[in-house]
């Protein structure tokens, strides 16, 4: 993660402190939607997985309608947001919100950190799932008293590059031969690629794609451009 798009808040202030100590770039903006669709734009351009962080509550909240657009868009990207602390929690607790639930229906996955101790494997998870199958956004909601804990050999806690991979999910040969049976039989192919293939990999592998037996070499060559 080279940078982070941002609107402060109390509830991530813990979280500030930190990127500031690690030198970690953030893009403050002016209205929390911006944020995430910053990460969004980010993420359709380089392909990475593009990270907006929020302060909770209301602040989530605001966020909430630009998540629809990664979802649609098939954006890599991950919104963490601040959270009321787990222990206050069912007690009135400062902008306590059911986050997880109200980000769900435009999300891959939604969750709530529930430990300090597993923080670390929690943001791989939410990274490697954004990347996952079709990529789109997932949301970690990040309580108040977890980002503030502290733990012991925290480093030793923090996940190994591995833990942000992922693995490809290959096409099997009968699903692969059955499409290229059909754009051979096709008079005029046309294949839609998608969003996913919108960044600079995606535009350079299409011209790539091999032409199928019976399918005019021009015509071929003016869908794939």
């Amino acid at each position: 993660m080279k940078h982070l798009f941002s609107l402060s808040g109390n509830q991530i202030m813990p979280v500030y402190d930190a990127t500031h100590e690690a030198g970690q770039v953030i893009h403050h903006v002016r209205h929390e939607g911006a944020a995430v669709h910053m990460a969004d734009a980010w993420a359709r351009m380089t392909g990475e997985v593009g990270v907006a962080l929020l302060t909770g509550g209301p602040g989530h909240a605001n966020g909430i309608g630009a998540l629809y657009t990664a979802l649609a868009s098939e954006s890599p990207m991950v919104l963490l947001s601040g959270h009321a602390p787990l222990k206050e929690l069912h007690k009135g607790s400062f902008q306590e919100m059911r986050q997880a639930d109200m980000a769900a229906p435009v999300v891959k996955a939604a969750f709530t950190a529930q430990s300090a101790a597993t923080l670390g494997s929690d943001i791989a998870r939410a990274m490697r799932h954004a990347r996952f199958g079709r990529p789109g956004p997932v949301h970690l909601s990040l309580p108040f008293d977890v980002v503030e804990d502290k733990v012991e050999n925290g480093e030793s806690l923090i996940p190994a590059a591995a833990a942000f991979e992922v693995k490809p999910i290959p096409l099997g040969e009968v699903a692969a031969q059955a499409v290229l049976g059909e754009l051979a039989r096709a008079r005029r192919p046309l294949i839609l690629a998608g969003p996913a293939m919108s960044t600079d990999r995606g535009r350079a592998a299409l011209p790539r794609w091999p032409r199928p037996a019976g399918c005019r070499r021009s015509a071929w060559k003016a869908r794939a451009a």
